[in-house]
């Protein structure tokens, strides 16, 4: 590895001996320096409150003409003898090697190995790929590292990534500690795979899941298609605007839970703990966050095991407010659950796409029936991994751990929180139509009108408190929920808060996020009249600052009722007939009007409701044989009242099942899906994503929905 830079004041620069390069203290974040020179002067100036707060640990040496002594925060003071240059030098060497995580390290030191390979892939160190100029492009659009680290497991000085051998092992060791797991490990195929993980070395035939019908897909693929357990359901909210709610609260109430089980399995009604397994989504796609503490004191007696899905969360430790709802700052004792958390790394934290990680927390019910060890969940993970892993995409997970390790994954985050309020002010102060997804006042002022850092440290000011009209989800209980502040959601106009109801003029957020694709700025997703923008660390004050006066562009458009080939060329130039002569305004219009003609709002909502979800006819499993065995017909979905599903049904995203094999078609969700119809139709360009449903043209050259039902 290249030499790290000194980083030091610019009247020392001259002055020091060192091979290394030397860089000016203004002109670095001190990610790329080793150790730090500074004078007695600076030592006064704030830069070693500026050190400590970057949580590095970086060496700090100052430089004096005369023996004084060291302050707080200083390694040590030297002078101008080559043996405190040798000190500076071995301190800096000191950190470049504790500096990297156990994997990654081993893989940079093996790549500097220089090793010649017979062995997989065979486009070796990326040569075969050099031998053409297609292949040419691409290796030099990626870099030689990149191929270089690509490897198999012939070569054992790496560890073995299935079985946990070696630095893998190792790595995974580290992420533990980081995480506050008890044993973490690192999934490279996404958490659709994490979650099989689990389940598969969880549930069989005959289990009971406590089932959170927000569940990402593939829980129900992991646990009642491969496993074939047997779930009760839980019904979530949806609000007004499209998002995704949390759980009710009377859903956690024990007699409640019993009844529901006597539905499904009466046998198993009166057993002590009749689930062994609950599957809640810790944080929903849109941002509502569950209480962990509060989810185990209510259910935790009823199950062997609880999965939190953290997909969409997974640095709430990292972060002060939200520190206390983590699953994984847990005290837990023999009575408790065993604990699963799935997260997907590379959705805000810091993954190549795919990255995933499964942590374990059971060691407090070590020695009892319930325990699953590690052979069996291993003996699932081997299932679903690969057995030729990208070995960059193990050393992202390894290095994700490092980032957030000690006081530097807390700043880190608590940057991004302040720059995620300062935005949602920003856009309160530009914007009128455009609204953040957050209380309208707390404590009888406005919620802008609070310092951010009184708002980044207390809760509250994200707080879904029951029966408010600004968040419109009902069923919740005090401190149940609370928006996520790393998610940036804003509604539009469409939905009158206070009433729930339809307004005359709405901008679907569709229509919006097709806007600021066309100029270079990708939201999340959009649903209804919301919209999503994850934050992580990564984010600039100059990126949100783009965002806003995007946003506040857009809103000029929609006063100025811009032509739409201005606004939206790529939509009009791909169907200039049928859009010809539009506003932006009327396309607003037109398809807010096809909401309230379908009342998508309550679709969406009754389609996760108890009285209004799909009717169970058989398990999802065997739905599933019947689609494999071919013993299914493929019907449009306006004549398919009545007929059992054979595959999931969903719109992506957010991957959410409103219908779940073996469940039977109608009701809100077979109106859901033909309101989606008839948007395809009558407005070009705004498909959303199918799953599980088939587009299909007909003869008259209509598109129609179809799905395979059982015979």
């Amino acid at each position: 590895m290249k030499s790290m830079n000194i980083a030091a004041s610019g009247e020392l620069i001259p002055r020091l001996s060192t091979h290394r390069n030397v860089v000016a203290l203004d002109s670095t974040d001190f990610t790329d320096v080793a150790a730090v020179v500074i004078t007695t002067a600076d030592s006064r100036s704030g830069i070693l409150a500026l050190l400590k707060r970057t949580g590095f640990h970086l060496p700090v040496f100052m430089l004096a003409d005369k023996p004084v002594s060291a302050p707080v925060g200083v390694t040590a003071v030297i002078g101008r003898s080559a043996q405190e240059w040798l000190e500076l030098e071995n301190a800096a060497c000191r950190y470049e090697a504790e500096l990297l995580p156990p994997f990654y390290d081993t893989l940079t030191q093996y790549i500097d190995m220089g090793n010649s390979t017979f062995a997989c892939p065979g486009h070796q160190h990326g040569e075969f790929f050099k031998k053409h100029p297609a292949g040419r492009h691409f290796y030099d659009f990626f870099g030689e590292n990149l191929f270089r680290a690509d490897m198999c497991n012939a070569d054992v000085k790496l560890g073995d990534l299935l079985i946990h051998e070696g630095s893998a092992k190792h790595a995974q060791k580290f992420a533990a500690k980081v995480f506050n797991a008890d044993k973490t490990y690192f999934v490279l195929n996404g958490t659709s795979a994490a979650n099989k993980v689990v389940t598969n070395a969880l549930l069989t035939r005959g289990d009971l899941v406590l089932f959170d019908r927000n569940n990402h897909k593939s829980n129900h693929h992991g646990a009642l298609i491969q496993a074939g357990a047997t779930p009760v359901y839980l019904e979530a909210a949806r609000n007004p605007f499209g998002f995704i709610g949390g759980i009710d609260a009377h859903c956690f109430d024990e007699t409640y839970l019993r009844d529901q089980i006597r539905d499904v399995m009466p046998e198993s009604a009166d057993a002590p703990r009749p689930f062994r397994l609950a599957i809640i989504q810790l944080g929903t796609y849109d941002g509502t966050i569950y209480n962990a503490r509060q989810v185990v004191d209510k259910i935790g007696h009823l199950c062997d095991y609880i999965l939190f899905d953290s997909a969409w969360v997974g640095y709430e430790q990292f972060i002060n407010m939200m520190a206390d709802t983590s699953p994984l700052r847990l005290e837990l004792n023999e009575n408790d659950p065993g604990i699963f958390v799935t997260q997907s790394v590379h959705k805000q934290q810091a993954g190549f796409s795919q990255t995933s990680q499964i942590h374990k927390k059971d060691n407090h019910i070590r020695g009892q029936a319930r325990f699953c060890p590690h052979k069996r969940l291993n003996n699932a993970f081997m299932l679903h991994a690969s057995t030729s892993p990208f070995y960059p995409l193990f050393a992202a997970l390894d290095i994700n751990a490092k980032i957030h390790e000690g006081e530097s994954g807390r700043r880190l985050w608590a940057e991004c929180v302040a720059l995620g309020i300062d935005a949602r002010k920003a856009i309160l102060a530009r914007c009128k139509l455009l609204q953040p997804f957050i209380p309208l006042e707390v404590d009888g002022k406005p919620w802008q009108a609070y310092p951010t850092e009184t708002i980044a440290s207390n809760r509250r000011f994200f707080s879904f408190e029951p029966g408010a009209k600004w968040h419109g989800f009902e069923g919740y209980a005090d401190d149940q929920y609370f928006v996520d502040p790393c998610k940036l959601l804003l509604t539009t106009p469409g939905i009158d808060a206070d009433s729930g109801r339809y307004t005359e003029f709405g901008i679907p957020a569709t229509i919006l996020a097709h806007y600021l694709r066309e100029n270079g700025i990708v939201p999340e997703k959009c649903d209804l009249n919301s919209i999503l923008f994850l934050l992580t660390p990564a984010e600039s004050e100059e990126k949100l600052a783009r965002l806003v006066a995007m946003l506040a562009q857009f809103e000029r458009h929609i006063e100025d009722d811009t032509p739409l080939a201005d606004v939206l060329p790529t939509v009009f130039q791909k169907y200039p007939v049928r859009y010809r002569d539009y506003t932006l305004r009327e396309l607003c219009q037109e398809m807010h009007n096809l909401y309230v003609s379908f009342d998508v709002k309550d679709l969406q909502k009754a389609m996760f409701r108890k009285e209004s979800l799909p009717h169970v006819a058989m398990n999802p499993q065997d739905a599933n044989s019947a689609f494999i065995r071919g013993d299914v017909e493929l019907v449009r979905i306006s004549e398919a009242d009545g007929r059992i599903a054979a595959e999931g049904a969903l719109p992506y995203p957010p991957g959410v099942l409103c219908v779940v094999p073996g469940e039977i078609w109608g009701g809100a969700a077979q109106r859901y899906f033909l309101a989606l119809e008839e948007g395809i139709n009558l407005l070009p360009g705004f498909s959303p994503e199918l799953q599980g449903v088939y587009s299909e043209t007909d003869a008259d050259g209509i598109q129609r929905l179809y799905g395979y039902v059982l015979k």
